[in-house]
């Protein structure tokens, strides 16, 4: 499956002044599902979480529970490329520019060769999210890389309204069991760093 050029490579969106607000799209990568949220300042502006899929296209959440099954995660990632060059497209011809953040897992302190610790995290809890982090920086190498830090943990209240309760209907899909928000507010938070991070 072919993809599109990515919207902000190769040549850099203009940085505007220091004044005006910086869109930010934070990316929120899991094991299952994966969550993107477009925020400006404070604002939630869209959002999305997807799973993965199966070999017929239909949502199948244990599509990637073998980390060996390339095809599945090509699968994967090719669906969550395609809706981040289209939340790209849209912010730029918006607002003439966005940055990216993704939250970037560090290897867990059982699986470091130092580490005399057994691990019992499953390797694909880990392996999958590093994997959907590095698959996005290589599409956008400009992306801010946002060390894992609690993201999302916040108490709900402490989120915007677009963040709890009833989603809004112009949104992308939550494809998250019973529709729980944590994904999202999580790539929320993200945003937020990314945006603090050096232009």
């Amino acid at each position: 499956m072919s993809h599109p050029a990515p919207a902000v490579e190769p040549t850099p969106t203009p940085t505007p002044p220091a004044s005006d607000p910086l869109p930010v799209i934070g990316i929120d990568p899991g094991q299952t599902w994966t969550a993107c949220v477009l925020r400006v300042e404070d604002h939630a502006e869209f959002g999305w979480t997807m799973g993965p899929v199966g070999a017929n296209g239909q949502l199948l959440k244990s599509a990637l529970s073998d980390p060996d099954n390339w095809v599945a995660f090509g699968r994967y990632v090719a669906k969550l490329r395609d809706a981040l060059d289209e939340l790209v497209d849209h912010a730029i011809q918006r607002w003439g520019v966005v940055r990216i953040g993704v939250e970037v897992p560090h290897v867990p302190v059982g699986y470091r060769n130092s580490s005399p610790k057994f691990q019992r995290l499953p390797v694909r809890d880990w392996l999958v999210p590093r994997q959907v982090a590095a698959a996005v920086i290589g599409a956008y190498p400009e992306a801010k890389k946002v060390v894992a830090d609690g993201h999302g943990r916040r108490p709900a209240s402490e989120y915007p309204r677009e963040l709890r309760g009833a989603r809004p209907h112009h949104w992308g899909p939550n494809q998250f069991r019973n529709g729980e928000r944590d994904h999202e507010r999580a790539a929320y938070d993200v945003a937020g760093v990314a945006a603090r991070m050096p232009r």
